[in-house]
This record gives C-alpha cells, sequence and structure tokens, in this order.
C-alpha cells in the first residue's frame, strides 16, 4: 500500500509539474519580484524560459533579477537573448541598479558593445526624418502629461490651471494627430526596425490620446501592425481595454481605471478576474496588485469578484428606461452601411416606442422612414422579468453616462447579409435625445464594424 500511495504521489506531482504553463511560472516569477524575493523569481524564470524564450522584456527582467540573486551566468545568458529579441534601450541598461553587480564581470563590456552595434546597424536602416518627427511628437505628448500630477497636487483636481492645462495637451493631440494620420496615409504604420522603438510607439500613443471614433479606425490597422511585428502587444492592450470600456463592455487586461466621486480611483469592471494575471504577464505587463499600487490600490481577487458579481446582477433593461423612450414621437435619420456600395447613407427615419395593452411585458417598436414608406415595420420585443433581456438580445451593460443619460448595451447573434455574424446594440438617450447603433462581428472577425446608427430628436 505504501508503495502504491509513493507511486501515486510523484505520478501527481509528475502531473502538476506538467501542468504549469509558461504563463504560470512567468506569473510566479513575477510575483516574486514584487515580493522582492529574487532567489525565486530567478528560478520561476528558468522554469518559464524552458517552455518558451519569452519577450526581450521578459528576459532583460529576469537578467535583472538574476544580477539580484547573483546568478551572474543567467544575468549574462538573458541579457543576450534579451538583446537578440530586441532589447534597445542602451542608456538604460547603462544605468540600471539592478545589474550594477554585473559592471565587474569581464563580460559586461562585450554585452554593452554587443548592443551598440546592434543599434548602429539597424540604424542605419532607418527613416531617419521620420524618426526625428515621431520623437519630437512623442516628447511633447509625454511631456505634457508629467505636468498634471503636479498641477493636480498644486491647485487641485477642479481648478482652472488644471483645466487649461488639459485644454493645451488636447490642443496639442489634435495636432499630433494630423501628423500621425499623414504618417500612416503615407508609409503605413512605422515599426521598430523603420524608426526605432520610441519613434514607433508614438504611433500608438497619438492614437490612445485621440477621440474614441479614431481608436475604433485604427484598431485593425494597429491588429495588423502586430502581426508585423510593428506594434507591441502590451501598447494593443491599453488600446483594446479603453474601446472595450467606452463601447460599455468589460476590459480584458486591467488597465483602465476611472476616479470616483469620492476621491481615488477604481478599475473599470474586467472580464473573466481568475485569468487576469496571466494575461498580463504573457504580453508583458506586470501582475495587477503591482499594477494598481501606482494608485494606491490593493488587489483582493475575491472580493474584486464579489464586486462583480453585485454589478453584473445591476446590469438590466429597466422598465423606467423603456417608459423614458415610450409615448412620444422621436424624428431624425438612419444613416447606415450600404453594402451593395460599400458607402454611407442617410435617410429620414422616426420611431415611437409604446407598450403592449395585450401584455405589458411587451414593448412594440414602429419604425417610420418617410421616403420609403414601404420599409415601415413594427417589432414586438419583450422584457424579460429580470430585466437582462429585451427580445433576443442579451444585457451586457447599463451606464449612467451624465446625470440624465443612460447607455445600455446588449448582444445575439443572427445573420448579417446570410453570414452568421454576432450583433451588438449600444442605445443611448436622455430625456431629448435617443440613439441606437448596431454593430456586426462576422464569424472569424476580430473587430465589430458599425452597421447602422439611429440618431432621433424629440
Amino acid at each position: 500500500m505504501k508503495k502504491w500511495i509513493f507511486a501515486a504521489s510523484i505520478a501527481l506531482a509528475f502531473s502538476n509539474t506538467q501542468a504549469q504553463s509558461f504563463g504560470d511560472y512567468l506569473l510566479q516569477a513575477r510575483n516574486a519580484l514584487t515580493n522582492k524575493d529574487y532567489k525565486t523569481a530567478t528560478a520561476q524564470f528558468k522554469q518559464a524560459f524552458s517552455l518558451k524564450l519569452g519577450s526581450y522584456i521578459d528576459l532583460y527582467d529576469a537578467a535583472c533579477v538574476a544580477a539580484l540573486a547573483g546568478d551572474k551566468d543567467s544575468a549574462f545568458k538573458w541579457l543576450a537573448q534579451s538583446i537578440a529579441q530586441g532589447w534597445f534601450n542602451l542608456e538604460h541598461m547603462k544605468a540600471d541598479r539592478d545589474l550594477i553587480s554585473l559592471h565587474e564581470d569581464k563580460r559586461w563590456a562585450p554585452t554593452i558593445e554587443t548592443l551598440k552595434s546592434k543599434l548602429t546597424e539597424q540604424e542605419k536602416n532607418y527613416d531617419h526624418k521620420r524618426k526625428e518627427q515621431l520623437e519630437r511628437i512623442f516628447d511633447e505628448d509625454q511631456g505634457l502629461r508629467k505636468k498634471i500630477h503636479g498641477i493636480q497636487q498644486q491647485f487641485g483636481l477642479g481648478s482652472p490651471e488644471l483645466k487649461a492645462l488639459w485644454d493645451e495637451i488636447n490642443k496639442k493631440d489634435e495636432a499630433n494627430l494630423v501628423e500621425v494620420e499623414q504618417i500612416l496615409k503615407e508609409y503605413g504604420w512605422l515599426g521598430p526596425q523603420q524608426v526605432g522603438r520610441r519613434a514607433s510607439q508614438t504611433i500608438f500613443l497619438v492614437i490612445q490620446h485621440a477621440s474614441p471614433e479614431t481608436r475604433v479606425k485604427y484598431l485593425p490597422i494597429m491588429r495588423q501592425a502586430l502581426k508585423e511585428k510593428k506594434a507591441a502587444m502590451s501598447d494593443f492592450a491599453l488600446l483594446i481595454d479603453r474601446i472595450n470600456i467606452e463601447a460599455g463592455i468589460k476590459q480584458i487586461y486591467g488597465s483602465q481605471l476611472q476616479s470616483k466621486m469620492e476621491g481615488g480611483y477604481e478599475l473599470y469592471p474586467i472580464e473573466d478576474p481568475d485569468r487576469l494575471d496571466q494575461r498580463r504577464v504573457e504580453i508583458g505587463l506586470d501582475p495587477i496588485a503591482a499594477y494598481i499600487r501606482k494608485w494606491g490600490l490593493k488587489w483582493d481577487l475575491a472580493q474584486y469578484k464579489e464586486e462583480m458579481a453585485k454589478f453584473d446582477r445591476d446590469q438590466v433593461f429597466q422598465v423606467a428606461d423603456l417608459q423614458a423612450l415610450s409615448d412620444k414621437l422621436w424624428r431624425g435619420e438612419l444613416r447606415y452601411l450600404d453594402y451593395s456600395k460599400n458607402t454611407w447613407t442617410s435617410i429620414p427615419s422616426n420611431i415611437r416606442v409604446t407598450r403592449s395593452e395585450q401584455d405589458p411585458s411587451v414593448w412594440l417598436w414602429s419604425y417610420g422612414y418617410d421616403d420609403e414608406p414601404h420599409a415601415n415595420a413594427k417589432d414586438g420585443l419583450r422584457l424579460a422579468e429580470d430585466g437582462k433581456s429585451l427580445g433576443d438580445e442579451k444585457v451586457i451593460s447599463r451606464t449612467r453616462l451624465h446625470q440624465d443619460e443612460i447607455r445600455i448595451v446588449t448582444t445575439m447573434v443572427g445573420k448579417d447579409d446570410g453570414r452568421d455574424a454576432q450583433f451588438r446594440f449600444t442605445y443611448r438617450f436622455d430625456k431629448d435625445s435617443f440613439e441606437r447603433k448596431k454593430e456586426v462581428k462576422l464569424n472569424g472577425a476580430d473587430d465589430f464594424f458599425v452597421r447602422h446608427v439611429y440618431v432621433w430628436k424629440r
């Protein structure tokens, strides 16, 4: 019996070891690094890299950890691999205090020389004019934003001084976008191989700091740049998170925070928090606990899941929402994508929402088209008792954007022009305006696109 238990224990230990993924080891390494347990972090990095080499950022961080742990052989090995994978910041490497223990080693000077030579060779192929232009834009973008904290601390959150700074930032963002869009039009997304990493990242930063419509416009272009290794996945994560929260859906990587009415910050809702850290570390982001510590926050997964469960229960279409829309004629227009011409078309439109007298749970949506009366239609949509669905649409979120404005996002599956697709509907309304937007994601596609938008006024 003892022999059987021993054998079973060995098998179980082996299966548990096998179950550890690259992301698991990487997460354990970064958690150990957060706790300044450098020897454990080094051991976990070794396990991770035995499965997959990792990014140049992973390798550089591992080299720093190994140097702090006194494992110089691993530190130099990982530095060399990081340089080979694309590490580019020579000045940072030379000044990095985590690597001081390596400076007297005979391998340090050749390592520095290897990076210098690689950068010199790469720079021969740079578009230096575009590089200088983008790096100037980078400095302008970041320079103004570095003033925010100091102005806020000195004058306060609602101060005229802070407002003036944000006005200056917004004006500069608009000017920077004009330049970057012209670059994208003429040269496409310029990667590190063409202009260096800082200049290349500038394209992302300017898009990230532009309007929501601009971010959505360039999402597929950045996705293609990722495939061509011209953009960083860690940057793309910030973009997709911001687009998600602006669309009223949960973020994926936990990068976006919002200020609270009572002061301080909180995370926007996150999809699948159980696997959040695995998603973050696999693309080069710190574990969430280390990330939100910058805002004075602590991460408690169990507490967060409880908060999300309550949040999810509150995401409903309320009877009061439909009552606010009902018994009035809304007039405006329908803007839609004409597939046959691949152009946008607008036609006059109106709608009246009424509650069914026969069945109070059913709401009648009567669409009218003044120029095309043959297209007039009426839909009867049943509001579920718990408010979680309206007809076939499942409610994703309900958000009060301003004092009187509500946004509700729903989703359903169906067919678009004969093709299987997922639909996303966004309802935005207050006492004087009502908008309903339909977005489509065809099966196999990465992103949604706007199919049509109704915009009405009372």
